[in-house]
Parts: structure tokens; sequence; C-alpha cells
């Protein structure tokens, strides 16, 4: 027997596939130690860090939070639920 709620709960799963993410509501070009870092606050106020040139690798959330920093006027609230998506760095907490 199938759950009720089950159509209903597969059918908005598949529709959020369709969704794209929400654009950045800020841009600025960062530059720490003569890098240029490309750096966006999304709705949710998350910070989102890419590097210009070098893609970043996974271990390099240290520098991003740098980045991050100076994007955010000098703190970045950074957090454990920080994570390496793709090329870039989301500090999922954004500017303290």
């Amino acid at each position: 027997m199938m759950h009720p709620g089950f159509p209903l709960t597969f059918g908005a799963l598949a529709l959020s596939a369709c969704v794209s993410p929400m654009p950045p509501v800020a841009r600025g070009p960062v530059v720490v130690d003569g890098v240029h870092y490309a750096v966006a606050k999304r709705p949710t106020g998350a910070v989102e860090v890419a590097r210009i040139g070098r893609p970043f690798e996974n271990w390099e959330g240290q520098e991003a939070r740098r980045a991050a920093d100076q994007f955010c006027a000098g703190r970045a609230k950074t957090s454990i639920r920080d994570r390496f998506q793709g090329a870039s760095w989301l500090i999922v907490e954004g500017c303290a």
C-alpha cells in the first residue's frame, strides 16, 4: 500500500529540480594579496566566494574566508556549515 502523501512529495521533489538557484543580491570584486575574487551575497544572506583565474580546491576554505572577510567589511560569520561547492566556497551565515 502506498502512503497517501507519496505522490505529492514525489511531485514536489521533481518540480524542485526545475527551479534555478536564487540570484545574488550583491556582488563585488575583492582583491586580497594581489589575488582577485568574485564575491556574491545571496538572498539567503550567504556569501559565495570564487577565485578568478584558478578555481578553488576543497581544502582552500581559509583563503575564501579571507576574501569573504574583506567583502563583509572585516568580518564574515564562518561556521562548520560553510562548504565547498563546485569551484567556489559558500559562507553559509554570510556577514557578521
